[in-house]
C-alpha cells in the first residue's frame, strides 16, 4: 500500500468525512485528496523526480499531510524538518538530504528558514505564500489541474516516503529512511494494539511536531484508518483538554512530561468533559508509578505504552492497557517494563558478539519487523552497524522475561533521552570544547522528574582559566545548539575519569545519579 492510495480510498468511499482538523480549517478527504493531487503536479512542473528529498519547515499543521500525501504520489520522500534547530544544524541535515525545494509552511519559520539557506552549502528553492519570489504554494494546491495519472511506473511500497533526522553518535544527524510499507506496519500495530480504537470512527488529537516519528506516525496512522485528526501546532495543556472536550478526542499521544503538565498545569483539569478518551498512548519516556496512577484515575481512560525508535519506524513494543491495571492492581514491578512485541514483530536480547543470551540474561535487545527502516540516507556503513539482517540494534540494554515482557536496564549507545528528544552527547561536547580555557568535557544524563533526564555537563579547565558559570555556559550554546540540547547543569572537575586507554569512562559520572534506581535510562 502506498500512502496516497490509502487516502484516496477514503476519498472515492466517504468524500465528505472529516480527515484533518485545526482551529481554523477543516480538510475532508475528497479536499485532502485532490489538494495533494494539485501539489504533486506544482512539484512536478518544478522538475522533482523520484526519490528526490522534499523539505517541509513550519510547525505541525494540515499542509505537512497534504505535502507527505503528494510527495507519495510522484515517488518523492517529504522531510519534515526540526523547526527547533540552529539554523547550522538545519543547514546540515538540508545538505545532507539534497534538499533543493523547501516549503515554508507557516510564516512564523521565515526568518529560519533565510537564516537555513545562507548557512547552507547547497540550494534552497522556497514554496510559500510570503513573498513574491517565492514558488506559490496555496495557490498550487488549490488550483484545479487535470488528474496526474498513474504514479511513476516503479514505485512501489519498499521506497522511501519520509526521511527523519535523529542525532549521529558522531554529531551529525543521520536521516532514517522509511517506506510505505514501513508505514503501513506502523498502522497494523498500533491497531492491534488498541482494537476498535483506530478506523473510520476515530478521532485522535496530534500535539508532537512532526519532524518525529511520534508526531508524523500519530497522522499518518488514523488517515491511513480512515479516521479524523485534530492538529495542534505545539502542544499547550489547555488547548488540549478544550480539543477532546469540543472533538469527543478518543486517543492521543503524548510523552509522560505532557501528561504531566495537563495534570499539574491546568488548575480547573477536573471541569473538562473527558469522557470520549478510550486510550492514551505514551512513549519516549518512563512514567513514575505515582504519576501514572494519577492520570488512570483524573483522566479515566487506557494507557498504552509505546517502546519504539525512528530507526524501527516507530512502535514496536507496547504495555497494554490491560497490563497497566494489573500493574496497579498488585504487580508494580511491569510498569518497569518496555512492554510486549506487537504482531508480526521479533526480539531477541544478544550479547556483544551477537549471540544471542538465556532467557533473564541482560544483552542489547535486537528488534526485527516490517517497520523496520530501508537504510540511514547515504550512510551504508552506520546502516551495516545497526541494521544486521533485518535486525534493528536498538543500543538499548535489557532482557526478556518468560511471558515475553522486556525491561530496559541501561543504554549502550551514548545517548541521553530526555523529554522525548534523542539527544547525543558528542554534540553538545563538541560545542562545550568551545568555550575559553576548557581543556576537556563530557555531558550524561541524570535522572529527571519531568523529562525522564536532563543534561549535565562536566568541565575541566586549563590552568590559569577561570570556569564559566552555569548562565555563562547556557548563553554561549544558545546560538549554537537547538535549547533542548543545553545543559541546565555543570559541574567543574579536575580532569575527567578515564579507563587505561583514556577512554572517558561515563558510567563512572553517572553512577552518582542512578545507583539508587533499578533502570538506569530515563
Amino acid at each position: 500500500m502506498l500512502i496516497h492510495q490509502a487516502i484516496d480510498y477514503h476519498a472515492r468511499r466517504r468524500p465528505n468525512q472529516l480527515a484533518l482538523i485545526t482551529d481554523s480549517t477543516q480538510y475532508d478527504y475528497h479536499s485532502l485528496s485532490q489538494r495533494s493531487l494539485n501539489l504533486a503536479q506544482a512539484l512536478l512542473a518544478q522538475g522533482v523526480s523520484p526519490g528526490e528529498r522534499i523539505g517541509l519547515l513550519g510547525q505541525n499543521s494540515i499542509d505537512h499531510m497534504v505535502a507527505f500525501t503528494a510527495c507519495s504520489r510522484i515517488g518523492a520522500v517529504s522531510v519534515p524538518l526540526n523547526y527547533r534547530l540552529a539554523p547550522p544544524e538545519t543547514a546540515y541535515v538540508c545538505d545532507d538530504a539534497n534538499i533543493r525545494l523547501i516549503l515554508i509552511l507557516e510564516p512564523s519559520v521565515e526568518a529560519l528558514a533565510y537564516a537555513i539557506a545562507d548557512a547552507r552549502d547547497g540550494e534552497s528553492v522556497f514554496m510559500s505564500d510570503l513573498n513574491e519570489s517565492h514558488l506559490p504554494l496555496t495557490a498550487a494546491m488549490l488550483e484545479t489541474q487535470s488528474p496526474l495519472g498513474s504514479s511513476p511506473e516503479d514505485l512501489n511500497e519498499q521506497q522511501a516516503t519520509l526521511q527523519l533526522y535523529t542525532s549521529g553518535t558522531t554529531g551529525k544527524p543521520k536521516g532514517v529512511a522509511l517506506s510505505h510499507r514501513n508505514l503501513s506496519a506502523l498502522m497494523n500495530n498500533l491497531s492491534n494494539a488498541n482494537p476498535g480504537v483506530l478506523g473510520v470512527d476515530g478521532m485522535d488529537l496530534v500535539c508532537a511536531p512532526m519532524f518525529h516519528i511520534g508526531g508524523a506516525g500519530s497522522t499518518i496512522v488514523p488517515l491511513l484508518c480512515g479516521g479524523a485528526v485534530v492538529m495542534h501546532e505545539a502542544f499547550n495543556p489547555k488547548a488540549v483538554l478544550e480539543a477532546i472536550q469540543t472533538h469527543r478526542i478518543r486517543e492521543m499521544f503524548m510523552v509522560p512530561a505532557m501528561i504531566l503538565s495537563l495534570l499539574r498545569d491546568v488548575p480547573n483539569f477536573d471541569q473538562y468533559d473527558l469522557s470520549s478518551l478510550d486510550v492514551i498512548g505514551y512513549g519516549a519516556a518512563p512514567i513514575s508509578p505515582t504519576l501514572l496512577k494519577e492520570a488512570v484515575e483524573r483522566f479515566k481512560c487506557g494507557f498504552n505504552q509505546y517502546y519504539g525508535m525512528t530507526e524501527t519506524g516507530g512502535t514496536v513494543v507496547a504495555l497494554s492497557p490491560e497490563v497497566h491495571q494489573r500493574a496497579l492492581q498488585g504487580e508494580p514491578e511491569l510498569l518497569q517494563a518496555a512492554g510486549q512485541t506487537c504482531i508480526g514483530v521479533e526480539a531477541k536480547v544478544c550479547d556483544s558478539a551477537g549471540v544471542e543470551v538465556p532467557m533473564g540474561e541482560t544483552g542489547e535487545i535486537w528488534l526485527r519487523s516490517a517497520n523496520n527502516m530501508l537504510h540511514y540516507f547515504n550512510l551504508p556503513e552506520a546502516t551495516a552497524k545497526t541494521l544486521i539482517d533485518g535486525w534493528v540494534l536498538t543500543g538499548d540494554a535489557g532482557y526478556m522475561n518468560e511471558e515475553g515482557f522486556i525491561f530496559l536496564r541501561d543504554r549502550i549507545k551514548d545517548m541521553v533521552l530526555s523529554g522525548g528528544e534523542n539527544i547525543y552527547p558528542v554534540e553538545v561536547e563538541n560545542v562545550l570544547a568551545q568555550l575559553p580555557g576548557v581543556r576537556e568535557t563530557a555531558v550524561i544524563g541524570v535522572p529527571d522528574e519531568k523529562y525522564g533526564e536532563a543534561l549535565l555537563a562536566f568541565i575541566a579547565m586549563n590552568e590559569g582559566f577561570t570556569p564559566p558559570s552555569t548562565q555563562e555556559m547556557i548563553d554561549f550554546c544558545r546560538d549554537k545548539l537547538a535549547g533542548y540540547k543545553i545543559p541546565r547543569k555543570l559541574e567543574i572537575i579536575d580532569a575527567l575519569p578515564r579507563n587505561p586507554t583514556g577512554k572517558i569512562q561515563k558510567m563512572v559520572l553517572r553512577e552518582p545519579f542512578w545507583k539508587n534506581t533499578n533502570r538506569r535510562i530515563g
